[in-house]
């Protein structure tokens, strides 16, 4: 087993063995976790459950650490695993796999609450163009409302019907709101035909480069109806480069596609798995499809 862990581990050497030992004890602990997670039968019996653990993490140990630390630094780490092993093997549950301990879905906010807009440009754009908004704040269409329903299409495709019930007009008025909207480059417009007709708000005011991101993807799921497409695309454009995870996704979007339609985004340089939770992955849009802070 020859090789190194790394710079590392020389420089912990430097420091002492108690540092040392702080280490490796912390190696164990962490592996001894994994080997829980990913496990999803353990056994109930607890003499049968802790002889599962301990093969478990032995094997992990084995598999991590071959080629990367000297046999004599392996050797050391083994020798005091049993102790380790007691240490930390009763903070586990007493019965059953870890995960059923835990919460099953992991802290994560919905992609819905993430910051995809970029608020100083918004910002900006309202200020300069408030003579298109009615001057009285008791208007039914203001600046405010018109900020929140922004913050909540969170740069996804929207209806008429929907501008039109969130400030509560008549549909001959949201639409003229709508063509000063456009005409003044605030959104922008699927170039659909009657019931198919959809406004988005315009890249320039989102984190991700939405201009370039929608072809990208909709070529990757080119064999998807193209609805579905435009779903995808508005999740992620909603994520705002942030990680989420796939069961979250899959709340939105038809579970029987969901499996191929990561592969796929993954083989396109559109989606990198950046974690997991037991099943459950944490997946994230490169950042080279983030605009840069003043792009």
């Amino acid at each position: 087993m020859a090789g190194f862990l790394g710079p590392a581990v020389t420089e912990v050497h430097s420091w002492g063995p108690g540092a040392q030992e702080n280490l490796d004890r912390a190696l164990v602990a962490g592996v001894m976790l994994e080997a829980v997670l990913h496990t999803p039968d353990l056994l109930s019996e607890p003499q049968a459950r802790r002889r599962q653990v301990k093969g478990r993490l032995q094997d992990l140990l084995v598999a991590y650490l071959a080629g990367r630390v000297t046999l004599d630094r392996f050797r050391t780490l083994m020798s005091h695993l049993d102790r380790w092993f007691a240490l930390y093997y009763p903070l586990l549950p007493p019965a059953g796999p870890l995960e059923a301990k835990v919460a099953p879905d992991p802290p994560c906010p919905s992609p819905w609450k993430r910051q995809a807009l970029r608020d100083d440009l918004l910002e900006h754009w309202l200020h300069g163009h408030r003579g298109i908004l009615p001057r009285r704040r008791h208007r039914k269409f203001h600046e405010d409302k018109l900020r929140a329903f922004l913050n909540d299409t969170q740069g996804g495709w929207f209806r008429l019907k929907d501008f039109q019930q969130h400030f509560d007009l008549d549909r001959k008025t949201a639409w003229e709101y709508l063509q000063k909207l456009r005409q003044a480059g605030l959104l922008d417009h699927n170039r659909g035909r009657a019931t198919a007709v959809r406004y988005c708000l315009a890249p320039q005011f989102l984190v991700i480069q939405a201009h370039r991101l929608r072809p990208r993807l909709a070529q990757a799921l080119a064999h998807l109806p193209r609805e579905l497409t435009a779903r995808v695309a508005d999740w992620l454009l909603a994520t705002a480069g942030e990680a989420f995870w796939e069961k979250e996704m899959a709340q939105s979007l038809p579970g029987n596609h969901l499996p191929k339609i990561i592969e796929d985004l993954k083989a396109a340089n559109l989606l990198e798995e950046v974690g997991q939770w037991g099943p459950n992955r944490l997946l994230r849009l490169p950042g080279p499809w983030l605009k840069e802070a003043d792009g």
